[in-house]
């Protein structure tokens, strides 16, 4: 790997997602321009190269687009379900899910930072996603932002999914990481300040053991 080739190691992925979820804006509050870029992105499919908002079919538009960063599934988001046959998703949340007001489109993109799958854990999550979307009723696609985009897409694809639900796979290291690049550096600057302390505090209790 040349120097100046990002690593997929280099952040771990709730540090881009938090990174991300504040360059697009709070809920309800959230940046016109960066919610767009969001839906523009390039997305690596079995067919070829896709728009986001081709994926879900819907693209921003503030007022008519609900979600967010983090928003566990509640009853309102059940579609054709009973309440107990929807309490199975009630333990589920996506790194960022967006949906229409009004035809029930949905759009859940799930962020990792290795370079490939991690066992049986990614497997049931994404299997989860595609049935909540088939369960409800819903129209929609699954997306992964992913460093090493051919190995995720090549494993979503194997993921039993029961209908003709859009997938794919945003290219994590050359896409996201850049344009988030400043709220990255506040995060990890978070995160090296907590450690300190935590350090700190393990020095303190070493001294007295």
């Amino acid at each position: 790997m040349a120097d100046n080739e990002p690593s997929h190691k280099d952040f771990q992925e709730w540090m881009v997602t938090k990174a991300l979820a504040a360059h697009l804006g709070t809920k309800n509050n959230e940046k016109p321009e960066r919610m767009a870029w969001l839906f523009d992105l390039d997305v690596r499919t079995p067919a070829g190269i896709s728009k986001l908002k081709e994926m879900c079919g819907f693209g921003w538009e503030a007022g008519e687009i609900l979600g967010g960063a983090e928003l566990p599934f509640k009853d309102a988001d059940r579609g054709n379900l009973s309440s107990d046959d929807f309490r199975k998703y009630l333990t589920i949340t996506p790194d960022f899910r967006y949906w229409t007001k009004k035809d029930g489109k949905h759009l859940i993109v799930e962020a990792k930072g290795t370079p490939k799958p991690i066992g049986q854990r990614d497997h049931v999550q994404a299997e989860r996603y595609f049935t909540y979307l088939r369960d409800c009723g819903h129209k929609g696609a699954v997306v992964y932002f992913a460093p090493n985009p051919e190995v995720w897409l090549d494993w979503l694809a194997k993921i039993p999914k029961q209908s003709d639900f859009r997938f794919g796979v945003v290219d994590l290291t050359s896409q996201v990481v850049p344009k988030v690049a400043n709220e990255l550096l506040r995060v990890v600057g978070e995160a090296l300040v907590q450690t300190a302390d935590l350090l700190k505090e393990a020095l303190r209790f070493s001294k007295t053991g």
